[in-house]
């Protein structure tokens, strides 16, 4: 386990991170993140929030579901809510 420190945002700054990064993918548009799932009560040593409500005007296939999985892992490690 790193003892990597977790930089701290907002709810509405990370939000607009995950935003910003699922932008990067033109298969996920018309989808947008919409509310942090805050863990900050939960006794877990790991990142303080599990995940992301995402809202899409399309049906999702398995490609973009690996997408917004991958944009959530990879901020999970460096950002923590604050």
């Amino acid at each position: 386990m790193g003892s990597m420190s977790r930089q701290a945002l907002s709810q509405p700054e990370l939000l607009q991170l995950l935003n910003w990064e699922l932008s990067a993918y033109d298969q996920c548009e018309g989808c947008h993140f919409t509310a942090i799932e805050d863990l900050r009560g939960d006794p877990r040593p790991e990142c303080n929030w599990s995940g992301a409500h995402l809202e899409h005007d399309h049906a999702l296939d398995l490609a973009e579901h690996a997408i917004v999985q991958q944009v959530l892992a990879e901020t999970r490690r460096i950002f923590d809510l604050r």
